[in-house]
């Protein structure tokens, strides 16, 4: 089985449309697809519960509260990897291709990402490597790079972070290491932020403070802001070159 992790928080016709397109993956041995509820009140935890019972390779995992995704992540990739060599996440906003596994299991890289089109309907069609900035809505995570950053760092993703410029933060962590992610011209549906887009003007709120909390945190770190051209320039060579994959 190939695992697929996605972590949801409510818009559950989101949910099911992520969910539809991770267990339609045409790929040899199929897809685990390990389902998170991440403190969701819209009905997504009994959805979620249900679909377990119906569909054998579907593991449900709930939170009673909303969760950092970053230390949901974090929690859970040791067990995966430990069965696995790699592994998928995908939020509960996307649509994915269903080659969209097999495609990027043809990069054996550190990170592999797909494109996003916005709403428009992904394409079906083969994959080729666009840059190396790797934006993670869509990744696929290599055991070896999993274990490269831990060695490095001593964890994978920083839990300093909620969510917000934690992507920004992993692309300086990987080239520090000499991980070049692919960013793959491979098509997924993008909502966009449907959590945040969607939210009670409360909850809106409170995700543009963690968001700003988490941009802060980032330009402590760094000593610049993670949309400055600093950012952009530390990565180094962000054009992807053949010659330069890591094996």
């Amino acid at each position: 089985m190939n695992p697929i992790l996605l972590i949801t928080y409510n818009n559950i016709h989101y949910t099911k449309m992520a969910v539809d397109s991770a267990l339609a993956q045409d790929i040899e041995d199929g897809v685990e697809l390990i389902i998170v509820n991440n403190g969701s009140i819209d009905g997504t935890r009994q959805w979620i519960s249900d679909l377990a019972t119906l569909v054998p390779n579907v593991t449900p995992i709930h939170f009673d509260r909303n969760e950092s995704p970053i230390k949901i992540f974090n929690s859970l990739l040791p067990t995966i990897f430990a069965n696995s060599p790699h592994i998928l996440g995908i939020p509960n906003d996307v649509k994915i291709p269903y080659n969209c596994y097999s495609q990027m299991l043809k990069w054996p890289r550190g990170f592999v990402c797909a494109t996003d089109v916005g709403r428009n309907e992904p394409e079906i069609r083969p994959a080729k490597a666009v840059s190396e900035n790797t934006p993670m809505a869509v990744m696929m995570i290599r055991k070896w790079a999993y274990a490269a950053l831990i060695a490095k760092d001593g964890y994978f993703f920083d839990e300093g972070f909620f969510h917000y410029a934690s992507d920004c933060d992993m692309a300086l962590r990987m080239a520090a290491c000499g991980i070049r992610g692919i960013q793959l011209d491979l098509p997924y549906r993008h909502e966009g932020s449907a959590t945040l887009n969607s939210a009670h003007p409360f909850d809106k709120r409170r995700m543009e403070i963690q968001a700003d909390e988490d941009r802060d945190y980032f330009e402590k770190k760094y000593g610049f802001r993670c949309d400055s051209i600093e950012y952009g320039q530390r990565p180094a060579d962000l054009n992807f070159k053949a010659e330069s994959m890591i094996l």
